[in-house]
């Protein structure tokens, strides 16, 4: 008697031993469910592959923008002096905030320490840039998404960006250098804004 008991035991244990490695069923217990998880995980990659919406950006971004200013020689005019060819390069840190309703600000507090650059004179001069034009200060913005670009106004002088997205809202960048022929000067700029969260 005492060895068809053993054995019982022993075959119950080893047919049930697999029945358990299998894990819980489906739906069983809190953060076992592997149907959800594998829909969040699409949904997450879905977003990094550009299905997003509007409200998908909004948050609080790191921004960066990298400037080459170029302007050639200016010759004196009545209450300017003239002024000699010059190369400036710059970069612009602030901080860009999204609202879901489509409002937000830029802003270069603190946090996110103003700009800092320098000149180069065609003359072999060399000096500190005029950066007190993006130091500091706050700006409020407005903002759309469409396709794959957000359009941001600026309140304060109605310029628009229309920044590219990536990464599901993760990256915004912008890259543009027009030629002014009327001054003449050219300026190149690469803005790049990060998503903090």
């Amino acid at each position: 008697m005492k060895l068809r008991v053993a054995s019982l035991f022993l075959a119950l244990g080893f047919i049930s031993a697999p029945v358990f490695a299998q894990g819980p069923p489906a739906g069983a217990g809190p953060g076992n469910n592997l149907a959800a998880q594998v829909a969040a995980l699409s949904e997450r990659v879905a977003k990094l592959e550009g299905n997003i919406v509007a409200t998908d950006l909004a948050g609080t971004y790191s921004v960066v923008v990298l400037n080459t200013d170029m302007s050639g020689f200016r010759p004196a005019t009545p209450g300017n002096p003239a002024e000699p060819a010059k190369i400036t390069t710059s970069v612009i840190r602030a901080g860009l905030t999204l609202n879901a309703d489509g409002t937000g600000n830029m802003n270069g507090n603190t946090v996110f320490p103003g700009c800092e650059g320098s000149t180069l004179l065609l003359t072999g001069a060399m000096r500190a840039a005029d950066t007190s034009e993006c130091e500091g200060g706050e700006s409020g913005v407005t903002w759309t998404y469409d396709a794959g670009v957000i359009t941001i106004t600026f309140l304060s002088d109605g310029d628009q960006l229309p920044v590219s997205v990536a990464l599901g809202g993760r990256l915004l960048t912008l890259a543009f250098s027009p030629f002014h022929p009327s001054d003449p000067s050219s300026n190149h700029a690469l803005f790049i804004a990060t998503r903090l969260k």
